[in-house]
C-alpha cells in the first residue's frame, strides 16, 4: 500500500469521524443545550383572595423547590423566581393550630392564589381534572 493510499484512507477515515460527530451533536446537543440555557428570574406578583373565615395573616405564599417563603401585605406578596417554579399557598407559622396546604401552580408575573377552606385545594383539583376528562 504506497503512501497515497494510507493518506486517502486517513483523509476518508477524519471525514467520516467528523460526520459522524457533527450527527451525534445536531441530534444530542440541542437538547443538553436547552437545559444548559439559565433560567429567567421574574418578579412574581401574587394576590391572594381569601374564602376562608381566617384572617389574611394566617397565609403565606411558598416555593418549596427554592426554599422560599413570603407573607403577603395589603393582600399581596411578592417574590423573585425562576420562570419554572410553582408556588402554593400554605400556613404562617404564626398560626400553628390552623391546617391548609394548597396546590402548587406555575408562576407567572401575576397570578391569584385563591384560599378556599369550604373544599381542600387537593380535592378541588382531582374533581377538576376529572371535570376536564369527563365533562360536565
Amino acid at each position: 500500500m504506497g503512501t497515497a493510499t494510507k493518506i486517502l484512507i486517513a483523509v476518508f477515515g477524519g471525514a467520516l469521524t467528523l460526520a459522524l460527530m457533527l450527527g451525534i451533536y445536531y441530534v444530542l446537543i440541542p437538547s443538553f443545550s436547552e437545559n444548559l440555557e439559565p433560567v429567567k428570574i421574574i418578579d412574581v406578583e401574587i394576590r391572594l383572595k381569601n374564602e376562608c373565615s381566617v384572617t389574611d395573616a394566617a397565609f403565606i405564599v411558598e416555593a418549596p423547590q427554592q426554599r422560599k417563603r413570603s407573607k403577603f401585605f395589603n393582600g399581596v406578596a411578592v417574590m423573585r423566581l425562576p420562570e419554572n417554579a410553582k408556588v402554593k399557598l400554605s400556613v404562617s407559622p404564626a398560626f400553628p393550630d390552623f391546617t391548609y396546604d394548597g396546590v402548587p401552580e406555575l408562576v407567572s408575573p401575576n397570578m391569584v392564589l385563591v384560599a378556599d377552606c369550604a373544599v381542600s385545594p387537593r380535592l378541588k383539583s382531582i374533581f377538576g381534572a376529572m371535570k376536564d376528562k369527563f365533562g360536565g
